[in-house]
């Protein structure tokens, strides 16, 4: 790819031009003066908007997005699924996995100028674990650590769990001294969800809610790259038609969540590299198996027979795409692969007339502000009018719905929703979203089987991977015989790029892609 910083520099004076136009179409987003020369500044157009920045919350792709850059990580995982050090340079379980020792290094500084140490690492868990929310669905067996020394960090854990440590590249370190300062009564949730208190490669210095956030580039990080913009700016832009339009006119340097009609028009755009990625990600329609006509399983396997899947792959997602054939994506290790979903509009008919269900109205809770969830929910109320079901729309964040299914008398029907392991191993996934004991919690489904819980909480306690493998087989097959969910579709991650910006890979923790990989180019 030829690219130069002229390009880039130019591509500002078309921003600035247009910005002030396209504020009202652009949901909000505008773009703000940056303290870094434009030729080292990459302006990401995204529509994954958080509701906070606090990294307790990165569980939610909107949240990690923004603050992926901002904060370290324990561990993370390589493209080939593999662990590797980041703060932590040494881990090691005890006999039976019930305790991990860390080790950490010795260079590495927040955003404040304090230095990183095993207390702060500490306090991170420990927070995690008081407040029950976000990344604390993964870490269900963290009991209580202790900080031996600057650099060592004992975790006790309430049992075997040979997965733990994967667990760590999804919890970002907080600066203990300067987050203590601003705990008040919630843990700093509130101070939090505006401020960085992170040691990443980037320093968030500017956020407005729903518009922007501007990063710059931390000198002192451990992990510093000179390749890396010395800026970066995120605009929170909706609507995919302003995302396209924005990459022309060039007010966005990179944009993610542009729906195939779009990508299509921009495919002989000069200057412009469509980029795709491997994705974890998988679209549910997860039911409610307790409440409603939802929890008579005749309902649950007409609804799935009831879509055009076909349909969604060719004019939802323009081909960029395929049909789900289990309960996560291809991209994952240890899958059932249950083959395609195939629609069949007479038996959904059949079973919804046997259940006694034929002109009944269910409610679906969806997120609008994401194209594919929008045109899959519009497709899905059609479908479902051909087979004498009535579906009431109700658009919500990713935040309201965790909070409308605390409750069997709040959860709808349905829920719209992508879902896909936070890193590359399938047993702590299958364990939040169907263990019964996560009902209220991340479990959306309601979903309780007694076989099906003892299996997981088996598997994720056995040493051995081929026999934990086993175990999470035979569950994801009860899973599948349940009706538990409508599993609809694995989307390619197509990111698209300027002409002046690369560095970007697949990065398994990452549901878009890791911030920090990206490098403006000669």
């Amino acid at each position: 790819m030829r690219t130069t910083r002229t390009r880039l520099a130019t591509a500002l004076i078309a921003a600035l031009a247009v910005g002030a136009l396209t504020t009202a179409c652009a949901g909000g987003s505008a773009t703000a003066p940056t303290t870094a020369a434009r030729d080292e500044t990459v302006i990401i157009g995204t529509g994954a908007t958080p509701q906070t920045l606090d990294p307790v919350l990165a569980s939610d792709v909107q949240t990690d997005f923004t603050v992926g850059g901002a904060y370290d990580k324990l561990i993370d995982y390589d493209e080939d699924g593999a662990i590797v050090p980041m703060l932590a340079t040494e881990w090691a379980y005890n006999a039976d996995a019930t305790a991990v020792t860390l080790t950490l290094r010795d260079d590495a500084t927040f955003h404040s100028g304090n230095p990183v140490t095993a207390a702060d690492v500490v306090y991170t868990l420990d927070r995690i674990k008081a407040l029950g929310v976000g990344v604390a669905s993964f870490l269900s067996s963290y009991a209580s650590s202790t900080a031996v020394d600057d650099t060592t960090v004992e975790i006790a854990l309430s049992g075997t769990n040979t997965t733990f440590v994967g667990a760590l590249s999804k919890v970002y370190v907080l600066d203990s001294a300067l987050v203590s300062e601003h705990e008040g009564d919630d843990h700093a949730q509130a101070w939090l969800a505006t401020n960085d208190a992170g040691s990443g490669p980037y320093v968030i210095t500017d956020y407005t809610a729903n518009q922007q956030a501007t990063l710059e580039r931390y000198e002192d990080s451990w992990r510093f790259d000179e390749a890396r913009p010395a800026s970066l700016v995120y605009r929170y832009i909706t609507e995919s038609s302003t995302l396209r339009d924005e990459l022309k006119s060039g007010g966005v340097d990179v944009a993610t969540g542009i729906v195939g009609t779009d990508l299509d028009a921009l495919a002989s755009t000069d200057g412009l590299e469509a980029l795709q990625l491997p994705s974890p990600l998988q679209l549910f329609v997860m039911m409610n198996t307790q409440e409603g006509i939802t929890a008579d399983p005749r309902v649950r396997e007409a609804i799935k027979l009831a879509y055009d899947y076909e349909g969604h792959i060719a004019s939802i997602l323009s081909g960029r795409g395929s049909v789900a054939s289990g309960l996560v994506a291809p991209t994952v290790a240890c899958r059932v692969d249950a083959g395609p979903t195939e629609q069949d509009v007479d038996e959904a008919k059949a079973l919804l007339d046997e259940a006694g269900a034929v002109g009944a109205t269910v409610t679906m809770a969806y997120q609008a502000q994401i194209p594919e969830h929008q045109k899959a929910a519009t497709l899905l109320q059609s479908n479902l009018k051909d087979i004498g079901l009535t579906l009431e729309l109700q658009t919500v964040t990713y935040p309201e719905y965790v909070a409308m299914i605390e409750s069997p008398e709040t959860t709808p029907d349905l829920g719209l929703l992508w879902d896909f392991p936070y890193y590359p191993e399938i047993g702590p996934m299958l364990f939040r979203v169907y263990d019964s004991q996560f009902i209220g919690q991340t479990n959306y489904a309601l979903y309780s089987n007694p076989e099906v819980d003892a299996l997981l909480e088996e598997g994720i306690s056995t040493v051995d991977p081929d026999a934990a493998c086993d175990l999470f087989t035979q569950a994801q097959e009860q899973i599948l015989a349940d009706d538990v969910s409508v599993n609809v579709s694995n989307p390619v991650t197509t990111i698209m790029l300027r002409d002046g910006v690369g560095g970007i890979s697949y990065s398994p923790t990452y549901q878009l892609f890791d911030p920090t990989m990206l490098v403006v180019t000669e």
